[in-house]
């Protein structure tokens, strides 16, 4: 019988003062409605060769189609995915759920060990189904305060080359922090050795580096120190230009590296460095590179000025080769997912269509 009209069965019989059938003795309220775990995909982000966004909107449940530059200033969307990489909305409106947050709940502990390596047994004999129990278990409750959540969080690649004072309120040269730029065919380590402090801006600083020249495998021995009087190129320009294959200051029409910014009043230059279009680099912050292979460039992590720290890479969802077949396994981990609506848990439960292409998602998302 249905539960629901046995309810309503029972209660008849109360009200009458009769006895309810034994479907009463073993009636429990369900616990959990029809659409409780839900799957919904697969959703496709193309091919190995050609990824593309999967844009997803979690208040209607469905995918939102744009285009990559009109996804860049829409707000419809929540959370987007691409090849293993899942995205949060940051675009700004005073009128939508933007930006979007995220909170992972830490369950499936049992998925590491104590020095925090994967039970390889336990992710590859995971499934969806047995999965859904964590799924359920994550109710409103487990909402933690807000400053709790983190949101996917845009960086520039160059940043942190001075140290602030909170107390003092004095900038200084992080002289330890290295940056690695790969640029025209050259690759230069450089760090800023000397800074000097005017008003909210620098008057002057030092840029020390070393290139490894194209066919080198090793950054030059002997650095080269660039002083930038500051206050005197900004008192007739507007940014300062520098080019390490040149070792010194060029014009925005040469093939520069790295600009500064100089103050709106032309006094000094901001606290701010930029890499060029076409170039890429790393932080060394560490010191640990005496050269890069030019062959093995793109494994180091070099990128762009302007990159985006994903929330998800801080509890990645899934982990990889655990069988050395590159496959991609997923954790079933619960996040939360924030936006101006309400808080949303989600469980990515595949990376695999039915025929076993990869980068089709599957998961669970419900509000709570």
């Amino acid at each position: 019988m249905n539960n629901k009209f046995t309810l309503i069965a029972c209660l008849s019989a109360v009200l009458g003062l009769t006895a309810c059938g034994s479907d009463s003795d073993s009636f429990k309220p369900p616990t959990t409605g029809p659409e409780v775990g839900v799957i919904h995909g697969p959703f496709t982000t193309g091919t190995v060769q050609a990824r593309t966004f999967a844009y997803f909107d979690v208040d209607t449940l469905s995918i939102v189609e744009l285009t990559e530059e009109q996804a860049a200033t829409d707000t419809s969307w929540d959370i987007a995915f691409k090849g293993t990489g899942v995205f949060l909305n940051t675009n700004d409106s005073d009128n939508d759920k933007a930006p979007v947050s995220l909170y992972f709940t830490g369950n499936n502990s049992e998925f590491f060990d104590a020095e925090g390596n994967a039970v390889v047994d336990t992710f590859i004999n995971a499934t969806a189904d047995g999965e859904l129990d964590d799924f359920v278990a994550v109710t409103s409750a487990d909402i933690p305060a807000n400053e709790e959540f983190l949101t996917d969080d845009t960086k520039g690649i160059l940043d942190d080359f001075y140290n602030y004072n909170a107390t003092t309120h004095q900038v200084t040269a992080a002289d330890e922090h290295y940056y690695i730029v790969n640029s025209d065919t050259t690759l230069t380590k450089y760090r800023i050795t000397t800074l000097t402090q005017a008003g909210y801006g620098m008057s002057d600083f030092t840029i020390s580096f070393a290139n490894q020249l194209s066919g080198a495998t090793e950054f030059d021995t002997i650095t080269t120190e660039l002083m930038v009087d500051a206050a005197t190129e900004c008192s007739s320009n507007d940014e300062i230009y520098v080019d390490f294959d040149v070792n010194g200051i060029v014009t925005s029409t040469d093939a520069w590296d790295i600009k500064i910014p100089c103050l709106d009043d032309n006094t000094g230059a901001d606290f701010t460095l930029t890499l060029a279009d076409d170039a890429t680099a790393i932080q060394d912050f560490t010191n640990n590179y005496d050269g890069i292979p030019v062959e093995s460039i793109s494994y180091y992590g070099f990128k762009t000025d302007q990159y985006t720290v994903l929330a998800f890479k801080n509890h990645a969802w899934y982990k990889y080769s655990l069988e050395g077949n590159h496959k991609i396994w997923s954790q079933y981990g619960v996040y939360l997912v924030k936006n101006a609506n309400g808080v949303f848990k989600l469980q990515i439960t595949s990376y695999y269509d039915t025929d076993g292409n990869s980068g089709n998602y599957s998961f669970r998302v419900e509000a709570l």
